[in-house]
Order: structure tokens, then C-alpha cells, then sequence
């Protein structure tokens, strides 16, 4: 390719983006397929390049935009154009979407309404491709303190200690505690060890006054109660 040529296609693709974002900045997303919203978004990682069979490539293997920004680091890396950097950007893009879903004002988000808390719940665990056992502190009017992930692999009580998980209750201060884990399988049936978990940690937090809410198993776009299936 000569030197006009290149030029030219660079010009091309500087003129495309411009005009992506001039639709984003007068329609926001309605304004654009998913594709190019993606396109629009690998531009910030992938500043001199055409991105648009890129953000095509992810979403022909992804399927959706939500899949390519749960993909794990090293399947988006599989995806020619698709560095470490880039894959980054998405994976911060994914961090960045639960902290505004857990803090959306500056004053604590009260969890009272069961789609509130398995919204808050799917957000952080669904998509997954390995189970993580994640704990919700609460006050006393159940405004959220903090959440954590107390475990990343199988859960099972050799790693899930409620010892471990009512010591950082106590440190936050924590009135009430509410845990959720992933079914990467796609399975919304809670196991044995999944009940067990729940007993024993239902019965270790009443001995130190504080209350547990519930026990949810995310699964795919799915949640499921303990509470709701009279598990507790």
C-alpha cells in the first residue's frame, strides 16, 4: 500500500469514529448497533487502527456484548486485534459497571427489595466461569457497607469458614450479612454442601447478634433464594 492509500484509510476510519461518537453524543447507545457501540469503546485501546472487524469478531464468538465483557482475559486475547490492554479495558469496563450498580448516589444503597439484592447479586457473579462465594454487609436499616468475595474456586466448607466471613462482618461493623454464589453449570438446584454452608453460617452469625438474610445461587441470568425455598 502506498503512502496516499494509507492515508486514506486512515482518514476513512478517523472519520468513521468521528461520526460514531457525534450519534453516541446526540442519541446515546439507541443511536448505534451493538457493534459499533463495541467499535466505539475498542477505539480507546486501539487508537490507530480500524476496529470495526474487531468489535465483529467478538461479538461472532461472544454473541452478545454482555458475554465478550464477561469473558475471562485470556479468551478475549484469543480474538485477533485483541491484546492484553484491550481485554483490560473491557474486564475494567465490567468493575466499573457492578461499582455504580452497588453505590449509585453518594449516601449508602438500602438492599430491601428482592430484585434489588438479585440484581446487585447477578451483577457480580453471573457470567462467570468459576463459582466465588460473595458476602453483602449490611446496617442495621440494611443499607449496603460492603460486599467481598470471601472465596474464588468450588464452594464447599473447607474454604468457606464462617469464621473468616463473620470476622469481616464484625470489622465493617455489620448488622446483617447476605451471601450469594455462582453455578457456573448453568444449575439453579442448591447442593448439599450449598445448605450446609447456609446452616452453619445462619447459626454462627445469631450467636454474635447478627442477622442473615439469605443464601442466592446465580446461574447463567438466573437467581434463586435459599430463603424462598424454606432452606433456612
Amino acid at each position: 500500500m502506498d503512502v496516499k492509500n494509507k492515508k486514506t484509510k486512515k482518514l476513512d476510519y478517523s472519520g468513521h469514529r468521528r461520526r460514531l461518537k457525534e450519534r453516541f453524543l446526540n442519541h446515546g447507545l439507541d443511536g448505534l448497533h451493538d457493534y459499533e457501540a463495541l467499535e466505539l469503546l475498542l477505539s480507546y485501546a486501539i487508537p490507530r487502527q480500524d476496529v470495526k472487524p474487531v468489535a465483529k469478531d467478538l461479538l461472532r464468538n461472544f454473541k452478545t456484548i454482555k458475554k465478550v465483557i464477561d469473558a475471562p482475559l485470556e479468551r478475549l486475547q484469543e480474538i485477533s486485534g485483541v491484546g492484553l490492554h484491550t481485554a483490560l479495558l473491557l474486564k475494567l469496563c465490567r468493575e466499573l459497571l457492578i461499582l455504580y450498580l452497588e453505590a449509585p448516589d453518594l449516601e449508602r444503597q438500602s438492599v430491601t427489595s428482592p430484585s434489588q439484592i438479585a440484581n446487585l447479586c447477578r451483577a457480580r457473579l453471573e457470567g462467570l466461569s468459576k463459582e466465588q462465594f460473595l458476602v453483602l454487609f449490611l446496617d442495621n436499616r440494611h443499607r449496603l457497607i460492603q460486599s467481598e468475595v470471601m472465596h474464588r474456586g468450588t464452594v464447599d466448607m473447607s474454604v468457606v469458614y464462617p469464621r473468616e466471613v463473620l470476622s469481616q462482618a464484625l470489622k465493617y461493623q455489620a448488622a446483617a450479612i447476605l451471601v450469594a454464589h455462582n453455578h457456573p453449570g448453568g444449575s439453579l438446584n442448591p447442593s448439599a454442601e450449598d445448605i450446609k454452608i447456609t446452616i452453619e453460617l445462619k447459626n454462627a452469625a445469631a450467636v454474635l447478634g447478627i442477622r442473615f438474610l439469605d443464601h442466592l445461587i446465580v446461574a447463567e441470568s438466573k437467581v434463586v433464594s435459599l430463603k424462598e425455598l424454606n432452606e433456612l
